[in-house]
């Protein structure tokens, strides 16, 4: 992750949980429905307050808690104090073990870090699916010509490399969307993607 930008949401965790709890990914759940294997262990990379973690464990999915800024996992630990959470980053995730989760959600998080982790990211959220797996990604861009927003990094990423690089890393892609949010007037790209038997690869 960029070094700046876990410094904000360490610095605002309050303020920033407290915009993130009136903000409900709709289109991010409809997704889950639709392609997540229904009770399978589920990764949420970059889980922020714990937000989209409590929706899943509500459908029914046995969850971990991932983020990066000690920060937000303080306002995720107030906010749901049966959850559990560790902290871990992209792009290496190294506490996570090869094969652990079943389902992976990668929400609002590949688009903070640097061009030359993004490789290594993919990579390593490929890792820890496991076979037959499903990740959702979901990223959005900037319209500042300095690509931050109020400190935080958000990096250009072109989505066909994007999905390149995962379909190298053992991936079939299973669905493309831009998702424009016209109240918020943010566009963001969700794919989805299942990971390949090793013999497939």
């Amino acid at each position: 992750m960029d070094l700046q930008t876990i410094s904000v949401y360490d610095r605002s965790a309050e303020q920033i949980a407290a915009q993130h709890k009136m903000l409900v990914p709709a289109r991010i759940y409809q997704l889950v429905n639709k392609f997540f294997i229904k009770g399978g262990v589920c990764a949420d990379v970059g889980c922020g307050i714990g937000r989209d973690s409590a929706w899943l464990s509500k459908q029914g999915y046995p969850v971990i808690s991932i983020d990066a800024s000690e920060g937000m996992l303080q306002q995720a630990r107030q906010l749901n104090p049966n959850a559990y959470f560790i902290q871990d980053s992209l792009p290496l995730l190294k506490k996570q073990a090869d094969f652990s989760f079943t389902n992976v959600l990668c929400s609002a998080v590949i688009m903070h870090l640097i061009d030359n982790q993004i490789a290594y990211a993919v990579t390593n959220l490929v890792r820890i699916a496991a076979e037959d797996g499903v990740l959702i990604i979901s990223f959005r861009g900037t319209k500042s010509k300095d690509h931050r927003e109020n400190g935080k990094l958000y990096s250009v990423i072109e989505v066909d490399k994007l999905v390149a690089l995962f379909t190298q890393a053992g991936t079939t892609l299973l669905h493309s969307e831009i998702d424009y949010q016209e109240d918020r007037d943010v566009e963001w790209t969700n794919i989805v993607l299942k990971k390949l038997p090793l013999l497939a690869v």
